[in-house]
């Protein structure tokens, strides 16, 4: 860094601490800002922390510190987020972490970003798109729009319809089309040539109609805001889902393919998917958007379809029509999420782990609890595992997940043998529970495995996993990371690597119950020294004191 942004830096974080120290509470001694800035335009933190801690209830919401929190990502040319930890005493002196790899991590937690630049594989980039037709068809889709239109005048009269946008010129739909990803569907063409779009009116399920031009906006990868991308999904979206038929969608957080048409107005669009699951149909109908960054929502095989069911309930009577409008009952679009946990989530506990009992081929999560028994003999063969907990068991035998495609395993077993396991083709991320040694040996044959939380198995072979060359997100606590850096070297593969939370220890003989536990650990300072070990010279991390001017009583 250059003297004069050095010296610009320094200028900035002094005015932020002199805010604070002018906004905080009589009495503080010490105060705490965690904060981070996305850009010149963007801003947060987690509040303000003060000492004595019986001040932290202060409200301090009237201290701006975001001005100076936008200006440091700026000086600090940052390209990712940046970290802003500023501690300041109430004699003067403060100190400042900048970072864009380090930063925090479920509350007392932290986290540093060894490839900013990687993203994790998702499922569904490994399944085949089905040679199957489109299910829709353009001249019934025509038809049924044009009966729709006729019907929705009958309800509310002729003096309520509104024209819909003309189409466009076919020239200038095939330029636009032309730089679409993958064509849309024959129906959705058809109703383009008709119409562009219904100017809003929520003709679709509520959704407004999209106009040729506006599709084109929301294909771009820019607009689709919602979808966590690179290094974040590992920490966030470890596991993407698919809410419908087993294998209709493909389990992806985003697919270019996926062409949004209508929208809620509330960050929800209904897509045409031209890149459907095994089981799908090009050109079926689902829900992304907002509401669905943990995976997309089947809606129904076409648009054709789609119009088939306003027609059919307008045709039955089955709308209400009042002074708050025309709602057409044609079904729920998100049908299949909200009965997610009824029909794919399965609970077991006590003697019905001994076997499992109640799997049924649409079941994706499973979590066997309070058992003192687990036969897992009725997984065998399961089509749509993805996911398996287990809770407060003694243990169980693992090999029969062998014949499952299960990706994540969440296991609090009094004795966790992995053995059964090793190999596994599509485990990808596992979560270990137990007091007791485990070896992790296992493990490291399964091709996919690319995370692996150790917090609650402080005695996991750790020293094996430098034979990892798979391994991207690591957790564990301070003592593992100690014991294993001080033995082996960083596996070349990870990306992700997080310091957790470790337990309040309790001080002996403290006579003050609010004091009674030591100071939280990992600290600030340890996270800086577990940064610097995993990272060495190639660490980011920048650390500024300085003085600054307290106000007067």
């Amino acid at each position: 860094m250059s003297d004069n942004r050095d010296s610009a830096v320094t200028a900035v974080l002094t005015a932020m601490a002199e805010e604070i120290a002018a906004g905080a509470p009589r009495g503080w001694k010490r105060a705490e800002l965690r904060g981070y800035a996305t850009g010149p335009d963007g801003a947060g933190h987690r509040g303000f922390r003060f000492e004595p801690s019986e001040l932290d209830d202060y409200d301090a919401d009237d201290i701006n510190v975001f001005d100076g929190m936008r200006e440091l990502h700026t000086l600090m040319e940052a390209a990712d987020d940046l970290t802003i930890e500023l501690e300041i005493e109430s004699r003067g002196r403060y100190r400042a972490v900048l970072s864009e790899r380090l930063g925090r991590s479920g509350g007392r937690g932290f986290r540093y970003v060894l490839d900013q630049e990687s993203e994790p594989a998702e499922p569904g980039e490994l399944q085949a798109c089905p040679d199957t037709p489109e299910a829709g068809d353009p001249g019934e889709a025509v038809a049924l729009l044009g009966e729709y239109l006729r019907r929705l005048g009958e309800v509310l009269g002729p003096d309520s319809r509104r024209d819909l946008p003309p189409p466009l010129r076919q020239s200038h739909r095939q330029e636009i089309t032309a730089g679409f990803y993958a064509a849309l569907p024959r129906d959705l063409q058809a109703l383009y040539a008709f119409v562009d779009g219904d100017g809003g009116r929520g003709l679709l399920h509520g959704y407004g109609w999209f106009g040729l031009e506006m599709v084109a906006e929301h294909c771009r990868a820019d607009e689709r805001w919602w979808v966590t991308r690179g290094w974040r999904r590992y920490v966030s979206q470890s596991f993407i889902n698919e809410f419908g038929p087993p294998l209709s969608i493909r389990r992806l957080s985003d697919h270019p393919a996926w062409i949004p048409f209508a929208t809620d107005s509330c960050g929800n669009y209904l897509a045409v998917d031209m890149a459907p699951g095994p089981r799908g149909r090009p050109g079926q109908v689902i829900l992304i958007g907002r509401d669905h960054d943990d995976g997309p929502t089947y809606v129904t095989d076409s648009v054709t379809s789609l119009l088939r069911r306003q027609v059919a309930a307008l045709a039955s009577g089955s709308f209400e029509h009042g002074d708050d409008g025309l709602w057409i009952n044609a079904g729920d679009p998100e049908h299949h999420k909200r009965h997610y946990d009824k029909t794919c989530t399965l609970e077991v506990t006590g003697l019905q782990a001994a076997p499992v009992r109640g799997m049924r081929p649409e079941t994706r999560e499973l979590t066997v609890s309070n058992a003192p028994l687990v036969d897992f003999g009725p997984l065998r063969g399961a089509p749509a595992l993805w996911q398996v907990s287990v809770r407060n068991c003694p243990g169980a035998d693992l090999s029969p997940l062998l014949d499952t495609p299960v990706e994540v395993l969440d296991l609090d077993l009094s004795t966790i043998d992995l053995s059964g396991i090793a190999g596994h083709p599509t485990v990808r991320k596992v979560v270990l529970h137990t007091e007791k040694p485990v070896d992790l040996r296992p493990l490291l044959s399964c091709p996919r495995l690319y995370a692996l939380d150790l917090t609650d198995a402080s005695a996991a072979s750790v020293l094996d996993l430098n034979e990892s060359e798979g391994l991207r997100h690591l957790k564990m606590q301070r003592p593992q990371w100690e014991e294993f850096l001080r033995h082996k070297d960083v596996p070349a593969s990870l990306v992700v690597a997080e310091l957790a939370a470790e337990p309040l220890a309790e001080r002996k003989l403290f006579w003050s119950f609010d004091k009674a536990y030591a100071r939280p650990r990992p600290t600030l300072k340890d996270a800086i020294d577990w940064a610097q070990n995993l990272a060495g010279d190639a660490a980011d991390i920048q650390t500024f004191k300085g003085r600054f001017t307290t106000p007067r009583p």
